[in-house]
């Protein structure tokens, strides 16, 4: 009974720390198929031949992003270029969000590439594990040439 006693809460506390960190990894997955997905996007063509615009880019992956249990937006203040590392708190989505940087900059030059960012904010459903691992930022990247 003893030995049970002092093992049962280390086998809970690490049985659900495996299940926080699964879910943390279903959102790094989740969160670099919205960057590949957008950048995809925003690097074919438009219905006009221009190209996509950001907020058209925002507005299709926004339903990909629901069903995934996740609001994305961009923010306003921060621009569009790539978050910084490490994050400064305008890069820093709200819990159970996430901020799309679409990157633009370097159209000046051939070949053109677009740089998409998502950052989304991950925090543990265990208090216990929270207070261990703290907030965790996942953030996914892709680039992609542009084809217009």
């Amino acid at each position: 009974m003893v030995e049970f006693a002092l093992l049962v809460p280390v086998f809970f506390v690490l049985m659900i720390g495996l299940l926080d960190f699964g879910r943390a990894g279903f959102y790094y997955v989740a969160a670099s198929g919205l960057s590949r997905t957008a950048a995809r996007s925003g690097a074919a063509y438009g219905i006009n031949g221009q190209g996509v615009t950001d907020a058209q880019i925002v507005g299709m992956l926004s339903q990909q992003a629901n069903a995934e249990t996740i609001k994305i937006t961009q923010p306003a203040a921060c621009g569009t270029l790539s978050p910084p590392s490490p994050l400064t708190s305008c890069y820093q989505p709200p819990s159970g969000q996430a901020y799309i940087f679409i990157d633009r900059s370097n159209f000046s030059t051939l070949p053109k590439f677009i740089k998409v960012s998502v950052v989304y904010r991950f925090d543990a459903t265990t208090p216990m594990i929270r207070a261990i691992v703290g907030t965790i930022y996942v953030q996914a990247t892709s680039s992609m040439e542009t084809e217009f």
